[in-house]
C-alpha cells in the first residue's frame, strides 16, 4: 500500500533525543481521548497495549507535518480505493489524522446512526507497518475491530441503535517517532438520482 517514491524519511529532520512534545508519555500503553468505559461481562474487553521499546525520534516542524499528513490522507484514499467499494466518506465525519508513538493508541467519539451500514478504514505513514482499529461500544466493549499486522485496518459495522461508540487506532509498529496514522469513516453511497424521463 506504500508509494515507494514517497519517503517519509526525506520529510523528516532526526534528532537523537528531540521527542515531539507532549507525545513524550505516550509510549507504553499511554494515548488520547475519551475514557475506555468498564467492559461488561461476555463482552470483547479492548487490546492492551504492551510497553514498545526506545524508538528514534524525529523533530517536525509544521510544514513537515503537513506534508505526513497529506500523505496518510493518500493512503487512505487508496486504502478506501481498493476496500470501499459502493461506499463514500460518511456525512458528518473529517478524516483523523494524528501523530502517535509505539504502543500509543488515539480515541474519539463517533456519533453512529441506526441500521447505517459503516465501514472504518485507516492508514499510517512510511516509518509505520502496523497499525490497528477498535470500535468500542457506549456501554463498553469491543464491536468491530481489524487486529491484522498490517497498516491498512478495515472494520465493519452496522449499529442497531443510534450511539456514540469510541473509535480507536491503535499504533503496533514505528521505527521513528511519531508515526502518523490515520481514519476514515465510510457509509453506503446514496444511489444516484433516476434520469428525467421524458414523453417522446
Amino acid at each position: 500500500m506504500k508509494r515507494l517514491v514517497l519517503a517519509a524519511a526525506a520529510v523528516l529532520a532526526l534528532a537523537a533525543c528531540d521527542a515531539v512534545p507532549g507525545l513524550t508519555g505516550a509510549a507504553g500503553g499511554g494515548g488520547a481521548g475519551p475514557s475506555i468505559p468498564n467492559t461488561p461481562e461476555g463482552a470483547q474487553a479492548p487490546t492492551v497495549l504492551e510497553r514498545a521499546g526506545n524508538v528514534q525520534q524525529a523533530s517536525i516542524n509544521a510544514e513537515q507535518r503537513g506534508q505526513l499528513e497529506g500523505l496518510v490522507r493518500g493512503y487512505l484514499d487508496d486504502v478506501q480505493a481498493n476496500f470501499g467499494s459502493g461506499m463514500a466518506p460518511a456525512a458528518g465525519f473529517e478524516d483523523v489524522i494524528v501523530p502517535m508513538q509505539p504502543s500509543a493508541d488515539h480515541r474519539w467519539h463517533v456519533d453512529l446512526v441506526a441500521g447505517t451500514p459503516y465501514r472504518f478504514i485507516g492508514a499510517c505513514d512510511n516509518e509505520c507497518s502496523n497499525v490497528d482499529f477498535e470500535l468500542i461500544a457506549p456501554q463498553g466493549g469491543v464491536v468491530a475491530s481489524d487486529l491484522l499486522e498490517d497498516d491498512y485496518p478495515v472494520a465493519e459495522f452496522v449499529p442497531a441503535e443510534n450511539g456514540r461508540y469510541i473509535a480507536r487506532l491503535l499504533m503496533r509498529t514505528c521505527t521513528i517517532a511519531p508515526c502518523f496514522a490515520g481514519a476514515r469513516v465510510l457509509s453506503a453511497a446514496p444511489a444516484p438520482a433516476p434520469a428525467a424521463q421524458t414523453d417522446k
